[in-house]
């Protein structure tokens, strides 16, 4: 029965190591069959459904250790990128803070047009992961609508909500498809500063403060877009556009600074990986 039992378990772990690089699934096995088997009988089991439930984590950190260092970004690239993230709040705090100066129009558009000081930091990161993919046309492309829609804020789903507009498709139709183009720089910055916490690129806390600054930048044309859909819950579209703002406002200037610097600094890995 003990035998029948060992070649279960050196079975099972067989079957579960092709998930690991191929060229550390043997050692994995050997070593991981030697613990369960010192294990005493009654918990040998508990040992082994614990050692198949980590291993697609283990198998995941072997693969990001295993993945080939990628060349930082040239400097030119790495210091405009870094010279449009710190525009980003200094157009951003001016409009906040000189509305009454410029009037509410003209704080309002500068607000609006704030992202785009994403758009070189965006792209630079777009089309470096499309040449880590292999290039090629389709890749280029992709990599240019993100930046395009992720990199320049409401401006570039705005024109394509009128142009759409215009083309006769309905008002309704036009306004959703820039309230979907309009979740793009929310999206991709969220996305940068998730992964960014999970692979453990750069500090932790500018991970912390891109993903709060993209879930900022997702609230608000969502709070935005509801109020327009639903006027009868205009205290709720209100209640999502000030807590948005609320989150988006410091951690938006925080990261943008703090990327900037690092970038102008020639820190690129974040942008790179």
């Amino acid at each position: 029965m003990r035998g029948l039992t060992d070649r279960l378990l050196a079975g099972a772990l067989a079957a579960a190591a092709v998930l690991l690089p191929r060229g550390g699934r043997a050692r994995w096995r050997e070593e991981a069959l030697a613990v369960l088997l010192d294990a005493p009988p009654p918990l040998r089991y508990r040992y082994a459904v614990d050692t198949l439930v980590k291993l697609p984590v283990l198998a995941w950190q072997q693969r990001l250790a295993a993945r080939p260092a990628d060349p930082p970004l040239s400097w030119p690239v790495s210091a405009c990128a870094g010279a449009g993230l710190l525009a980003v709040p200094v157009v951003m705090v001016a409009a906040l803070a000189l509305t009454p100066v410029l009037g509410e129009e003209t704080a309002e558009f500068l607000f609006l047009v704030s992202p785009c000081g994403m758009l070189p930091a965006v792209a630079a990161s777009c089309f470096h992961r499309a040449r880590r993919r292999g290039g090629g046309a389709r890749h280029h492309l992709l990599a240019a609508l993100v930046a395009l829609f992720a990199g320049t804020g409401p401006m570039a789903a705005g024109a394509l909500g009128v142009g759409i507009g215009a083309a006769g498709a309905g008002d309704q139709l036009a306004g959703t498809v820039a309230l979907v183009a309009g979740l793009a720089p929310g999206g991709w910055l969220l996305h940068h500063g998730v992964g960014a916490l999970l692979r453990g690129h750069g500090p932790t806390a500018l991970g912390a403060l891109g993903a709060a600054a993209g879930t900022g930048l997702l609230g608000v044309p969502v709070g935005l877009h509801l109020g327009m859909a639903a006027p009868g819950l205009g205290w709720l579209s209100l209640l999502v556009s000030v807590l948005a703002l609320l989150v988006l406002v410091p951690s938006f200037v925080g990261w943008s600074v703090w990327a900037g610097v690092r970038l102008l600094a020639g820190r690129s890995e974040p942008l790179t990986r």
